[in-house]
């Protein structure tokens, strides 16, 4: 056995520290509830995501097995249903289960691989050169320097570049971890921007925005906490 191998972390060991989200969701599929893990997945504010349907978190492409998983549930004798979706980052296990009043559903999955949600990234490991987005049926690999800014879109991310949006199965935590920081800057919770690509900084009502190349109306919010950092690194 190497000392890599006598060092890697056994199935039940990850298993253990695998952090796993948690959504219940009422009879109607509306989020009443969400863990800590989720929120930062989505990168929304706990109470943004209540009252919501849950498939307003997922493309048009995933609804489908989304809302499979729930139905299955409801109409299955335990109240259970489960699947297991392949993904950049890892194999994803969702699984729901039904409450015994029949009056909603707790959600649960984990991300089995490498890149689990919420672990941190190997030292050392080389920053993304392309970022894979869905267009069509398909997925396509776009230059990370043509992106202008990806931006929370529940589970996953939109990957904006000149003229073009796209959708990213990755989550926007995953990709900040994975993106040149000397390029892309997390400058509000839902919003990581490349510098090259901001045209212009301005203060309206109060409020800092930035200013993108290839969409003169794109205007992205800068949060409170990051108005310091991003006046620094733009000279404004």
């Amino acid at each position: 056995m190497t000392a890599a191998g006598a060092l890697a972390p056994s199935f039940e060991y990850q298993l253990q520290r695998a952090p796993v989200g948690v959504i219940l969701l009422d009879d109607q599929r509306r989020v009443l509830a969400v863990n800590e893990q989720v929120r930062r997945l989505m990168a929304v504010r706990a109470n943004d995501a209540i009252g919501r349907d849950i498939l307003e978190f997922h493309p048009a492409a995933a609804r489908t097995k989304v809302r499979w998983l729930i139905d299955t549930a409801a109409a299955a004798n335990d109240g259970t249903a489960s699947m297991m979706v392949t993904t950049p980052m890892g194999s994803l296990v969702a699984k729901v289960t039904r409450f015994v009043s029949g009056q909603g559903f707790c959600m649960m999955f984990y991300i089995q691989g490498d890149h689990a949600m919420g672990t941190e990234q190997p030292a050392g490991q080389p920053h993304l050169l392309k970022l894979p987005v869905l267009r069509g049926k398909g997925t396509v690999l776009i230059d990370i320097a043509d992106i202008v800014c990806l931006t929370a879109q529940g589970h996953y991310s939109q990957a904006v570049t000149p003229g073009a949006s796209s959708l990213c199965p990755l989550p926007l935590a995953e990709l900040e971890r994975r993106v040149d920081p000397g390029l892309f800057v997390r400058v509000h919770r839902k919003h990581l921007v490349n510098l090259r690509h901001v045209l212009a900084a301005d203060r309206v009502d109060g409020r800092w925005g930035l200013h993108l190349a290839g969409d003169p109306g794109l205007r992205i919010p800068i949060g409170r906490d990051k108005v310091k950092l991003v006046r620094q690194l733009l000279a404004v």
